[in-house]
């Protein structure tokens, strides 16, 4: 846009109450509204008065540029301009007055003037709105929709603009994390927005995104180049033709994020410069529900990191029932090293009575593992710093990337005290139920830093360890002098019930395992038969 920021109202963080929510809609639409009237007055409706049920039809707001510039093109996108009629400027001021044209039914369906219709005649500002609601949803996991609207009102209806600051808020820092329109998550989300918003040809606004994409620069430049000025008919044919040619590849000038950042910084320091506030490109926190699934994933991202580490033989023949049982993130090393470790520690410590190969491990019982070690590092956290509440916890653990020392020192930057002895893994192993809690505490504070350096030493590479390196690091972890009698204990023979009930379960994960593995083995030689053709 133009640099103005729009003060339509401030977001309303009543997180799930329906007078906060009612606002935020309310707030939102009216700075959309606001977007088609500046489309609106640089569009050629006079001369191309087809470009008004194409604007109503499929022009809607969000994309990969601009608010103004997304409804121009997505209006564009699907224009077929017809023949040129030399008696047309001679016709249209013959018109009555009285006569309702596309033109200004468009105008009055972008303004929002009629009452809010029911969802299959919804305004084209009223899909705009729904549409961006559903990209945000679907593309961040556990985003709530309320959430979703306090984004929108900050980024004033801009879509990437919102991306960009869920992106500060969640801190998402790595490449890896951060977004770009040509992931498979991006175009799936494309994909839901345009059949929420009811665009009448999803394929071609995914087409027509994409070539907006690779001409950004362009496009926008021409489209906001003078606002005092009706765009011309020739220029509206060329935007036209140029959005409907095959994508090139995306040039980097033409990054939808760096705009996307620019806007953003530009409205930030607009408000900077009128309220003094030199902070305000941060997104204010909230408690927000999301926040613990959103340390989930980053969480089960360690988990998949470990597991690609370790030899796969190793993993399906011995290691995957010391990883659910005992393998938590939390210790002294990094969430990756502290699951390896924790492993091979827990299966030499605590072997298993009888082998079982399997080739996955239920997504059931990964989620079991991964919240139980989210809750060892937050309680982890706040056994180290006592005065601090759980949500500052997650807070800290979420700016800190899981590690636990950063997260601390970050704190004491802050003013907070804080302490480290033997009872803040007392208190991490009890609140994720290890198996073997005054075990693992004697390891992790008495035996574990006698060679941790040579861990260290072990693990340092990023590279997956062979079967001799899993070995070696197993035969240099001590076990425990402090084996409770429970793992002592002569296991108590079943019940008839409980027999069969356990023979059924296993029954019932052995048919899912051979139906995945069919599935897999086909999905790779697919691929495989695809790349031999290509070669």
């Amino acid at each position: 846009m133009d640099g103005r920021r729009r003060r339509s109202g401030r977001p309303d963080v009543s997180y799930g109450n329906s007078d906060g929510i009612a606002h935020n809609r309310s707030v939102i639409l009216g700075t959309i509204h606001g977007y088609y009237k500046e489309a609106l007055a640089v569009l050629p409706l006079d001369d191309l008065p087809e470009l008004a049920p194409r604007l109503v039809g499929a022009g809607v707001c969000f994309g990969f540029g601009d608010p103004t510039t997304n409804i121009i093109a997505n209006t564009l996108s699907s224009f077929l301009p017809d023949k040129p009629d030399p008696d047309h400027r001679a016709k249209k001021h013959k018109r009555k007055a009285s006569i309702k044209t596309p033109s200004a039914a468009a105008r009055s369906d972008a303004a929002g003037d009629a009452p809010s219709p029911p969802p299959e005649t919804r305004t084209i500002a009223e899909r705009s709105l729904e549409g961006l609601i559903t990209f945000l949803t679907s593309y961040f996991r556990y985003l709530p929709t309320w959430d979703a609207l306090r984004y929108l009102c900050l980024a004033n209806a801009d879509l990437l603009v919102a991306v960009r600051l869920i992106e500060l808020d969640r801190y998402y820092n790595t490449k890896d994390e951060r977004f770009h329109i040509s992931s498979y998550a991006a175009r799936a989300a494309l994909t839901c927005v345009a059949s929420s918003a009811r665009q009448p040809d999803v394929d071609g606004f995914i087409a027509g995104s994409f070539s907006l994409a690779s001409h950004l620069e362009f496009v926008t430049q021409t489209v906001l180049a003078d606002r005092s000025y009706v765009l011309s008919v020739e220029k509206i044919l060329l935007l036209s033709g140029m959005l409907k040619k095959k994508p090139r590849m995306l040039d980097k000038s033409d990054n939808p994020m760096i705009f996307a950042d620019e806007r953003r910084l530009r409205n930030c320091h607009t408000d900077a410069n009128a309220s003094g506030d030199a902070n305000c490109e941060k997104v204010p926190g909230g408690l927000t529900i999301s926040l613990r699934a959103v340390l989930l994933d980053k969480i089960h991202a360690k988990y998949l990191k470990a597991i690609s580490r370790l030899p796969m033989q190793d993993v399906r023949a011995r290691y995957h029932r010391a990883l659910v049982n005992g393998g938590y993130c939390y210790g002294p090393f990094s969430c990756v090293t502290n699951i390896i470790v924790n492993t091979l520690w827990y299966d030499s410590t605590f072997p298993a009575m009888e082998k079982l190969e399997v080739d996955m491990i239920c997504t059931s019982t990964f989620v079991r593992v991964e919240s139980r070690s989210l809750r060892g590092l937050i309680k982890l956290l706040l056994t180290c710093i006592p005065e601090i509440s759980e949500h500052d916890a997650m807070i800290y653990l979420l700016k800190n990337n899981l590690k636990v020392r950063k997260a601390i020192e970050m704190a004491g930057a802050e003013g907070w005290k804080s302490s480290w002895d033997v009872s803040a893994y007392k208190a991490a192993a009890d609140a994720s139920f290890h198996p073997e809690p005054e075990a693992y505490v004697q390891f992790s504070t008495q035996s574990l830093p006698k060679v941790q350096a040579a861990v260290k030493s072990l693990l340092r590479a990023s590279t997956p360890l062979s079967s001799n390196d899993v070995l070696q690091l197993a035969t240099l972890l001590p076990s425990s002098n402090c084996i409770s009698a429970k793992s002592l204990e002569t296991i108590v023979d079943l019940s008839t019930d409980a027999l069969d009930m356990f023979i059924a379960f296993k029954e019932k994960f052995v048919t899912q395992q051979g139906f995945f593995h069919r599935k897999i083995e086909a999905a790779l030689r697919k691929k495989f038969y695809a790349s031999s053709l290509l070669s």
